[in-house]
């Protein structure tokens, strides 16, 4: 694969170039190919969003394509070089954005993907899988999986291979009693935690990730408590 900090920043496949590749069956195909083997080119060139924040015009959502900047190409590098990472953050960062981006490659583009996004609340969680099914839905048909979305209790997207098999999955959990339980009882293939610092169970669900995910991201702006302890090291791994 082409890792993030290897491609170019911004994109190049604008409204012109996007109707030359169209036009050519050829192109088309290796398209697909291309975004499957370069992570970034693909989020920046065919992916778009909903942003929600202060920044935005009279501060209502707005559609936009996937931001090209430096950090977020670094941070999604990382994601691609390091099977276990924790990121701490500030707020407006998009970290979470990223990190649903790379949660939706992995589904749109892996074999065998059993993915689990945690955050404390149900609510919050479903918001993040509707995040990644937005990205996926915002993709010009021919680049699209053909997937299943389902809304409520988390939230669940299925992807389906050529052969009309399920292929690749993302769960939305939620924290609370028994939460780290719910990890190991999904057994996924990747683990991704929001707003680690805020979940009680953190040092729970933790562990029970590195138990069965071979892939572990884990995101949060800065709290006390078992986040902090774990990413100043003061904590067995």
């Amino acid at each position: 694969m082409i890792y993030p900090s290897e491609s170019k920043l911004l994109p190049w496949v604008d409204s012109k170039v996007l109707s030359a590749i169209e036009a050519d069956e050829s192109w088309t195909l290796s398209e697909v190919a291309r975004c499957k083997d370069e992570p970034w080119y693909h989020l920046v060139n065919y992916v778009w969003t909903i942003r929600k924040d202060e920044f935005t015009v009279d501060g209502k959502p707005s559609v936009e394509r996937f931001a090209a900047k430096e950090h977020l190409r670094y941070v999604l590098d990382c994601f691609y070089r390091y099977n276990r990472l924790v990121v701490d953050k500030s707020r407006q960062m998009t970290l979470s954005w990223v990190s649903m981006a790379y949660c939706m490659q992995k589904l749109q583009f892996g074999n065998h993907e059993e993915i689990i996004c945690q955050t404390k609340k149900e609510e919050d969680v479903e918001a993040l899988v509707e995040r990644c099914h937005f990205m996926l839905t915002s993709q010009r048909i021919w680049l699209r999986p053909r997937f299943d979305y389902r809304a409520g209790k988390g939230g669940r997207i299925v992807v389906y291979g050529q052969d009309g098999r399920k292929l690749n999955t993302i769960q939305g959990i939620p924290g609370g009693v028994g939460a780290g339980g719910q990890v190991r009882s999904k057994n996924p293939s990747l683990y991704f935690l929001d707003e680690g610092g805020f979940i009680d169970e953190f040092a729970e669900c933790r562990s029970n990730a590195e138990a069965c995910a071979q892939d572990i991201k884990i995101v949060s702006t800065a709290n006390v408590g078992d986040f902090e302890l774990f990413v100043n090291d003061k904590v067995s791994v």
